[in-house]
């Protein structure tokens, strides 16, 4: 009886035996193959594969962002970039356009609405000038677009936009008699100095003892015209007339 089972116990282990190695074998290749990339075949759509390690590549349109940048910033001419924008030739990108009274070298540098001119980005309407002041520009040392100075505070010529201011007249604040128009002087009145009339013959003057005196009165007069001195009042002997001044002849 037990000399009969023995046979088909053994059966039974070898058959369990295969089904284990033929599994396992399989759960191997499958293992294997979801770990590796098949050599020499197309790789899957799903996940791209880049052939620099470097550059990383997304799932959404499959694009390279560092590429894409740089090319959405490389140019050739000016048409290729931005209304507020020009292309740098030396370098081949696209920078932004300069602004009004900035360095320049071509139209296309100066944003829209102003030109290049005399090395400056200016305005297109004619209307608007600068009279009163006007940079000195130096169109020789613009070598190349990218190679030229800036000066952080440039010279300015001021050029004048009216006539001479005239002489000052009567009662005009000035600092000298030489500010003053003819026949007026500068003198004291108050705290400041106006321009006032040169006393003529008859009229009262101020007779300076000391020198050093006039520079203390409040309400200065000036000094008696050419050809007068100012002297005592003749013809009249009394005590307030002997201290009155005017301006006399010789």
């Amino acid at each position: 009886m037990h000399l009969a089972t023995i046979p088909v116990l053994l059966t039974a282990c070898f058959g369990l035996y295969g089904y284990s190695h033929a599994v396992n074998a399989g759960s191997g290749l499958f293992n294997s193959n979801a770990i590796k990339n098949l050599s020499g075949g197309a790789p899957n759509p799903s996940y791209p594969v880049s052939a620099s390690p470097d550059i990383l590549m997304y799932d959404s349109g499959n694009k390279n962002i560092g590429a894409d940048t740089f090319q959405s910033y490389s140019c050739l001419d000016d048409e290729e970039c931005a209304v507020d924008e020009y292309c740098l030739g030396s370098r081949g990108v696209c920078l932004s356009c300069k602004k009004r009274r900035k360095r320049c070298v071509r139209d296309a540098m100066c944003c829209p609405g102003n030109h290049c001119s005399n090395g400056l980005c200016l305005p297109n309407d004619p209307d608007t000038t600068y009279h009163a002041v006007v940079d000195d520009t130096i169109p020789d040392r613009l070598v190349d677009e990218d190679q030229f100075t800036v000066e952080p505070h440039p010279r300015r010529t001021i050029v004048p936009t009216g006539p001479q201011s005239l002489k000052g007249q009567e009662g005009e604040v000035c600092l000298r008699s030489s500010d003053c128009a003819e026949g007026l002087c500068c003198a004291r009145h108050f705290w400041s100095k106006i321009c006032k009339p040169v006393l003529k013959e008859g009229q009262v003057c101020t007779k300076h003892r000391r020198k050093g005196t006039h520079g203390l009165e409040i309400f200065q007069r000036c000094d008696c015209a050419d050809g007068l001195a100012c002297r005592t009042q003749q013809g009249d002997h009394s005590s307030k007339a002997s201290r009155l001044h005017t301006c006399q002849r010789h």
